[in-house]
């Protein structure tokens, strides 16, 4: 990790003249934003294993499925979808992929799957305690720090709910969550019968499902989103210019992008690891 001050010091002397930076001149796109994604997920997190890995070439926007099992509740069934989202802003496509999955809900309830659902809440949903950022050796510093903070957060939603599954007749708890990292939704579903577990131990299972393996799924991209221009404010003084390349230089990171599939080091993880590539098609990420 790169020192709070350090960093501010490689921002401000990125941050020049800099009307080339907040006015590039256009640069010809020779390879696309994305051209393929490694969708990695691990065998086993904690007491969570993976069962079933699923994707359909002819259907690449629908992106990968997971199914997991926990081994100390084999009855809940855990699956997690990767599926691209582009590149937006963090909030607006969390709005995006969880209207989508309540549209997802509702087409399933009046095709038969399930019936008798219930949205029981909707609210943010944090992956780990929202840490405190260190403060920096004077105000700049600390603002950095917070910069990097908060565009290092992945944004998250969770839908509480209570169906019945129509071919079983069975009530079901059901919880859905919806994230967006890595320019994909990642989209976790888990259900167990309501006979089984009562809710609120449920709900301790499914926020732990959650933080468990969203964190340890990942995609790496490689394309020519691994090259980016940063912008800043060429009437902004020095300081601000540092917060604000370091807000993109984070954000950028947080893409997981790589020039080559070598550079993104798939190999290496493929031991302890389904690691699924979804090949694009040139126009699929042409407006990213």
């Amino acid at each position: 990790m790169v020192r709070p001050g350090l960093l501010l010091s490689l921002c401000l002397l990125a941050f020049g003249p800099a009307p080339a930076l907040a006015s590039p001149p256009p640069v010809a796109e020779t390879r696309a934003y994305v051209e393929s994604s490694y969708v990695i997920a691990p065998y086993e997190v904690e007491d969570f294993t993976l069962v079933r890995s699923s994707y359909n070439p002819d259907d690449r926007l629908a992106g990968a499925g997971f199914s997991y099992r926990s081994d100390l509740h084999p009855e809940a069934a855990i699956s997690v979808f990767v599926y691209p989202a582009g590149r937006l802003d963090p909030q607006v496509a969390v709005d995006r992929g969880i209207q989508a999955l309540q549209a997802d809900l509702r087409q399933a309830v009046a095709s038969g799957i399930y019936a008798q659902l219930q949205e029981l809440g909707r609210e943010p949903f944090q992956l780990s305690p929202r840490a405190v950022p260190a403060k920096g050796a004077n105000d700049i510093d600390s603002a950095v720090i917070q910069a990097i903070a908060k565009a290092e957060q992945v944004r998250g939603e969770k839908l509480r709910l209570s169906l019945l599954q129509v071919s079983r007749k069975q009530p079901l708890h059901s919880n859905g969550y919806l994230f967006y990292k890595q320019l994909h939704f990642f989209k976790l579903r888990i259900s167990a019968n309501q006979s089984d577990l009562p809710r609120e131990a449920f709900d301790v299972l499914a926020d732990r499902a959650t933080r468990s393996l969203i964190p340890a799924l990942e995609v790496a991209n490689v394309g020519s989103c691994a090259s980016a221009t940063l912008y800043v404010d060429p009437d902004a003084a020095p300081e601000q210019g540092a917060i604000q390349l370091a807000s993109q230089l984070t954000q950028q990171n947080g893409y997981n992008c790589h020039a080559s599939t070598e550079k993104a080091d798939i190999q290496a993880r493929a031991g302890k690891a389904s690691v699924i590539e979804i090949a694009y098609e040139a126009g699929d990420w042409k407006s990213q």
